[in-house]
């Protein structure tokens, strides 16, 4: 989360927005270890709005140590007691308070909700250490806003979908998850179309590659190491 009245928002929302999340498919968090540097143990990695901490603890398999970064206090409340690693440290902040250095940055629909997002991606690149990697993901869309009628119509068409595949209370449960205070909240949201994802992102991180992932748009950048 990126500011005070986003985090508030989730702070009503995160039992909510985590079941959710366990009963839909990840697909960032299945492609992550497939962009994670191969070899041992690593050093330190960043997740910034780690949210209930899902992505937090497939980068906590790979790296010594992990800071995980939301500005919700109660998603971080919700990491520490469902997430729990011994080399994860969860902290309640925002993108601009982290300081330091990391060798791999990872940050999944967050900075939509940035508002400023040059300055946030500027940020986020001083703490890339010398050969570490910056992996940004994020929703996209043709249109700038999602209307109701849109969201709600893609719910029940999700809806229909999920009853033959994963059963009556199964497939319930998430349409009443994805309809209630969860819809308003998307509402709300704005996004970049891909072309405009590439151009601001490519802006502050020359020479990144991109790529779809799922229904997302992902910018990979590494920082090459000091010479000498």
């Amino acid at each position: 989360m990126t500011s005070r009245e986003e985090a508030q928002s989730f702070d009503r929302l995160a039992a909510q927005y985590d079941r959710l999340g366990e009963l839909s498919n990840d697909a960032v968090g299945d492609w992550l270890p497939s962009v994670i540097p191969a070899g041992p143990q690593l050093g330190r990695a960043l997740d910034l709005g780690c949210g209930a901490g899902r992505h937090a603890v497939r980068l906590a398999d790979r790296f010594e140590k992990v800071d995980a970064v939301d500005l919700s206090a109660a998603m971080i409340r919700l990491a520490r007691r469902k997430r729990p690693r011994s080399n994860i440290c969860y902290l309640e902040a925002g993108i601009l308070d982290v300081e330091g250095s990391y060798d791999f940055i990872v940050s999944s629909a967050t900075l939509h909700h940035v508002p400023d997002l040059p300055v946030a991606l500027s940020h986020i690149k001083s703490l890339v250490a010398p050969g570490g990697q910056a992996v940004l993901v994020d929703t996209v869309s043709p249109r700038p806003a999602n209307p109701r009628w849109w969201l709600y119509g893609g719910q029940l068409r999700k809806l229909a979908h999920n009853l033959v595949l994963r059963g009556r209370a199964e497939a319930w449960e998430i349409f009443k998850l994805s309809t209630g205070e969860w819809l308003d909240h998307r509402v709300s949201d704005r996004y970049l179309s891909r072309q405009q994802f590439e151009e601001i992102y490519a802006a502050a991180f020359p020479g990144a590659g991109f790529t779809r992932v799922g229904n997302a748009h992902a910018m990979l950048w590494a920082r090459e190491r000091c010479s000498g």
